[in-house]
């Protein structure tokens, strides 16, 4: 059914590849799309979903009140959809603004995120494991690190994780970081669950302005790109998978929270088979593309919620059924096929998955997302593919890699 005498909905930075991928799937849906960029790109101005796009900074490359100034000259209003946790963040402490842009969300508290970050005050849920972890000044980092239980992950920069062996190798890492200077800066701190990638999963919740569970999704991570500090990157291949124990135990947390909007519960699982909480982020995972091929239809519940008012029930609509490979990005994101030297037969063994999945999507284009790939909105698709392919060739040409 077309929405597109309705609210649409505004999707930030829309240059960047999994956002876009989410703009494409609203699209999809039927809700018209109009959203922020820097710089607007070609595949932008070609796709067939995206209605309206207003050239701005990005939130980190200005402060938020400057960034606050720019949203409010773009003259843009609907339902506001904020991917990211800097922009969920942003979203609580500048509710009052957006609301007088005519901006409609749903979005959890500063309070709420915070208390979603202490593990050591988190409510005890039945079927996930709640292992140490959570946001620390530096200052209280130094003084527990005799205490800590290690290994550790801390995190280093946005979306990668840096592995901590022992209280010697904390403090020489907090020293060459200058924490000693930056005493009340917070650093996030995770247990370190051994496993291979694949016991790695997420629930992707929607909850509305009572804090009742609306829509629910859970999927398995199968590959992720490895950064610089090792396995702990972003997620480039994962399937729909039905995790009764997680989605029940994510609903709990986040309902005892006063949750409010979306949330991914991220989980692993431990020797025994049980799920261990990781981190509770305060926005959409950045593979929910898998979740709308899916059937979630997190999207569409969101949409009428914020615009429609809508009071909707409890329904999980994942069938199950699709898969998740990133053949396509931009920005610091790379595709499945990128990180491996063209020696190395891992290199060739990504190629052939690349290839698998891309004709498995042509195949059963309804069970396989390839994120901002899309058929359907072609013109786009291949102005991010040559964009893609600059990239890689870029790497090729200065460290020879695929």
């Amino acid at each position: 059914m077309s929405m597109s005498g309705s609210l649409p909905l505004i999707i930030h930075d829309l240059q960047d590849s999994q956002l876009f991928a989410l703009a494409q799937a609203a699209g999809r849906a039927g809700i018209p799309v109009e959203g922020t960029c820097q710089p607007e790109e070609p595949w932008i101005r070609s796709s067939r979903y995206v209605r309206k796009a207003v050239t701005m900074p990005c939130l980190n490359e200005v402060t938020s009140s400057i960034y606050a100034l720019n949203l409010r000259n773009a003259g843009l209003s609907g339902v506001w959809l904020p991917c990211t946790d800097d922009m969920a963040a942003f979203t609580a402490r500048y509710r009052a603004l957006l609301e007088k842009l005519g901006m409609r969300f749903l979005i959890a508290d500063s309070d709420t995120v915070y208390r979603s970050q202490d593990f050591e005050q988190l409510p005890a849920v039945p079927g996930l494991g709640k292992p140490f972890g959570g946001m620390f000044t530096v200052a209280d980092t130094y003084a527990r690190l005799p205490e800590f239980d290690y290994p550790l992950l801390v995190k280093t920069q946005r979306s990668a994780y840096q592995r901590i062996d022992s209280a010697a190798d904390f403090e020489a890492y907090l020293d060459a970081n200058q924490g000693r200077e930056y005493a009340d800066m917070g650093i996030e701190i995770q247990s370190y669950i051994p496993g291979e990638v694949n016991r790695m999963a997420s629930a992707i919740m929607l909850l509305d302005g009572d804090s009742r569970v609306v829509r629910g999704f859970t999927g398995r991570r199968l590959r992720v790109e490895p950064t610089k500090f090792g396995p702990f990157g972003e997620t480039t291949a994962a399937r729909a998978e039905w995790i009764p124990e997680l989605y029940e135990g994510a609903s709990e947390l986040l309902t005892s929270l006063g949750w409010q909007g979306f949330a991914e519960v991220e989980c692993k699982q431990d020797s025994d088979g049980r799920w261990q909480l990781m981190e509770v982020n305060p926005r959409l995972s950045g593979w929910s593309c898998l979740a709308e091929a899916d059937g979630a239809g997190l999207l569409a519940a969101y949409h009428r919620i914020c615009a429609d008012g809508a009071k909707l029930e409890e329904a999980c609509l994942q069938r199950s059924q699709a898969e998740y490979v990133r053949v396509i990005a931009t920005c610091y994101h790379d595709p499945d096929w990128a990180a491996t030297t063209v020696a190395d037969d891992s290199g060739i063994k990504r190629l052939r998955r690349l290839f698998s999945a891309l004709r498995r999507e042509m195949k059963h284009p309804d069970t396989v997302s390839l994120g901002a790939w899309d058929r359907r909105d072609l013109r786009a698709s291949l102005q991010l593919l040559r964009h893609t392919i600059r990239r890689l060739w870029a790497l090729w040409r200065g460290r020879k890699t695929l």
